[in-house]
């Protein structure tokens, strides 16, 4: 049996895990939280801010809980066929653009109408921005 690690290195690194991981649970709590309230009382969402700062909040707590990968800024476009955004769970019709992003370290693809796909490439790169200082 290896004997557990220990110093400060360990404390430290093991530390900063524990935050990571707490940071994530509480913006999956945030997003539970705002469904709910959306839930319970459909117009808690119009109570004094636009669907754009709603969106936002969303797109900042997934973000945050690795829910929503961040956007690099490359997308392509091409006719709705009905699949849900991946911003605000509403469906992307034929008659929509849908805007494809892919994550470049998996591939991973995700479409989005272009208000919402807009919001999470502003989101992206201000998260990038606040985790970079």
């Amino acid at each position: 049996m290896k004997p557990t690690p220990t110093g400060p290195e360990h404390t430290i690194a093991e530390s900063r895990a524990c935050v990571e991981s707490n940071r994530r649970l509480l913006a999956a709590s945030r997003v539970r939280i705002a469904a709910s309230r959306r839930r319970l009382n459909p117009w808690f969402a119009l109570a004094g801010s636009s669907e754009s700062d709603v969106l936002r909040v969303v797109i900042r707590a997934r973000l945050a809980s690795g829910a929503l990968f961040p956007v690099d800024g490359r997308a392509w476009g091409s006719r709705g066929a009905g699949k849900a955004c991946v911003v605000c769970d509403d469906p992307i019709t034929g008659e929509q653009v849908a805007y494809e992003v892919s994550r470049a370290a998996d591939g991973l693809c995700a479409g989005a109408h272009l208000r919402c796909y807009t919001l999470w490439m502003e989101e992206s790169e201000a998260s990038t921005r606040r985790f970079s200082c």
